[in-house]
């Protein structure tokens, strides 16, 4: 069995750097033998898990990083986004499709990254919380290689 890759980003908890970050992933993601779609799709995930960590866990303080783990594994894609906030329970975040919060201008977040992977665990460590993404690579077609696909 191949023995995962990881690939680790840090960025301070700043808005400007949300771009790059998100392109790495699609990068990364690339190289994981996705399409352009599943680049897409794992990218904004990235982007969403990052900015509700500078936001919601950092209050945007640059001095706090946030940590993006690209786990790049036989199976599957795992990005793993660490904060060190006070953490969150996830089950006490209002649902954003209920009525009374469709005009709210923010909390999709969960929501969406959720709708863009196959499996979303959010763990409370002892400094901050962890976002693990999980998304299944894709199979070769016809014995070529995942990256030679499509």
């Amino acid at each position: 069995m191949e023995r995962p890759e990881m690939i680790v980003i840090e960025v301070p908890s700043r808005l400007v750097h949300l771009d790059w970050l998100q392109e790495a992933a699609e990068k990364i993601a690339a190289l994981a033998g996705f399409d352009d779609d599943g680049c897409l799709d794992l990218g904004l995930a990235v982007r969403e898990g990052a900015i509700n960590a500078m936001k919601h866990a950092h209050a945007f303080d640059a001095s706090l990083p946030v940590r993006v783990e690209f786990v790049v594994r036989v199976d599957a894609l795992e990005i793993r986004v660490l904060d060190r906030g006070p953490g969150f329970d996830p089950e006490a975040t209002p649902d954003p499709t209920a009525p009374e919060n469709l005009l709210r201008t923010s909390g999709r977040g969960l929501l969406l990254i959720r709708s863009l992977v196959d499996e979303v665990r959010i763990e409370r460590r002892a400094q901050g919380m962890q976002v693990t993404l999980v998304r299944a690579r894709p199979q070769p077609v016809d014995g070529a290689s995942a990256g030679e696909a499509g």
